[in-house]
């Protein structure tokens, strides 16, 4: 089986990023589930690609980095939190196209702030030349990440399914 040919220098990155990503999640984690309203990395993601434009399930999932049967659970956490609404189309009443709600839109603002603020923080000594080229080549991650799903959860361990849970 012929191996990929990587340069040396998209495996340093590679390498770099393998040390910093989690690290990066888990404020971001921690960050979003501290603001109110708390939100998932699946429901920022989400509420960014409904603000971004008309989106179908497919497509959100995508987006959001869940899987197209998660995505129900989510547009219902959104809907229920009153961030999204679904609008009904006369047209063609099985579209749904989903919508910010007022709440939705400055949820999303308030968010992207704080994490703007909060993650701005940790860079306060980076020269403004190397913070505009991080800026430059993150920008170009996140378009090649946002056109590829990630790969699929591996299926769980034997005896860790909803049969196999002890009950209380």
């Amino acid at each position: 089986m012929l191996r990929p040919r990587h340069h040396s220098g998209s495996r340093q990155a590679a390498e770099a990023l393998v040390r910093t990503a989690p690290l990066v999640s888990r404020w971001i984690e921690r960050l979003l589930a501290a603001h109110d309203p708390p939100l998932t990395v699946a429901q920022y993601l989400a509420l960014e690609a409904v603000a971004e434009g008309e989106m179908v399930g497919a497509e959100l999932a995508r987006r959001a980095a869940v899987s197209p049967a998660a995505v129900s659970q989510l547009l219902a956490a959104l809907e229920g939190g009153g961030l999204v609404s679904r609008a009904r189309l006369e047209e063609d009443r099985r579209r749904q196209p989903l919508v910010l709600t007022e709440h939705g839109r400055w949820a999303l603002r308030s968010a992207q702030t704080t994490l703007r603020a909060q993650l701005a923080g940790l860079l306060p000594d980076m020269p403004s030349h190397e913070a505009g080229a991080l800026a430059r080549l993150l920008e170009l991650l996140r378009a090649s990440l946002a056109g590829t799903p990630p790969p699929p959860r591996p299926p769980p361990p034997p005896g860790h399914g909803p049969k196999h849970r002890k009950r209380p």
